[in-house]
């Protein structure tokens, strides 16, 4: 299994004090959009990995998190687990989904975050093949199960470390239906209370590709160019 997680991204070894914020999950409005508007307030860009079923069901909520310049990654389809699934199947799950944002957008996602952090061998060499890096993250406020904002918050802030990759959501990756999901109200509180307390300790907000490029072997030892394509040996 070790070998699964090979190239996956967790953190990024640094001394200067950046960390990326993330969410997962959406769109799923109009909590996508209160998040949005959070993140304007203060200045911070982040990423979003959107759940490709979300995407077709909310398209007209996924121009503005590209229009604000936040970035986009695939967070699969239907969000099954990939242990699950035959590596076709999980090559597909990806594809749709990059396909939608495409389509949308005009620009194909380049990274990728497994459901539930899962990722085996078929998922790895899928991802592989379609060179896109698969990102996971180190730190969380396990919004999943905890709706209080400052726990959430609080769960981030005691343990964060420079280079960190933070998970928060604005949508609902278990929910089949997109109309379906619940308030993400507790995350988007969340996230003022986290860039808050961050900035006061003298961090800085980057998106994932942003965090990636400032470890300049990290490129190399995954082996992707500057167009995040991955290189032929």
């Amino acid at each position: 299994m070790f070998w699964s997680y090979s190239d996956a991204v967790v953190s990024v070894p640094l001394d200067e004090k950046v960390v990326a914020l993330t969410y997962d999950d959406g769109p799923n409005p109009p909590h996508t959009q209160a998040l949005l508007e959070m993140l304007a307030q203060h200045g911070v860009r982040a990423t979003f990995f959107l759940k490709g079923r979300n995407v077709e069901a909310f398209p007209e909520s996924v121009q503005p998190v590209a229009r604000a310049g936040h970035e986009i990654g695939n967070h699969s389809y239907s969000h099954r687990p990939m242990l699950s699934l035959s590596q076709s199947a999980m090559r597909e799950e990806l594809v749709r989904t990059s396909d939608l944002i495409e389509n949308l957008l005009g620009q194909r996602p380049v990274l990728f975050r497994p459901p539930y952090g899962l990722q085996g061998p078929g998922l790895k060499m899928a991802v592989d093949e379609l060179g896109m890096p698969s990102i996971l993250m180190n730190s969380n406020g396990a919004d999943w199960e905890e709706t209080d904002p400052g726990l959430i918050a609080n769960k981030i802030l005691e343990s964060i470390a420079p280079g960190d990759i933070i998970l928060l959501h604005d949508g609902h990756g278990d929910v089949d239906e997109p109309a379906a999901q619940q308030s993400r109200a507790p995350s988007v509180a969340a996230t003022g209370i986290v860039i808050e307390a961050l900035k006061a300790r003298g961090y800085r907000f980057v998106t994932v590709s942003e965090l990636m490029a400032l470890d300049a072997f990290l490129p190399i030892r995954l082996g992707i160019t500057a167009r995040g394509q991955t290189r032929s040996e």
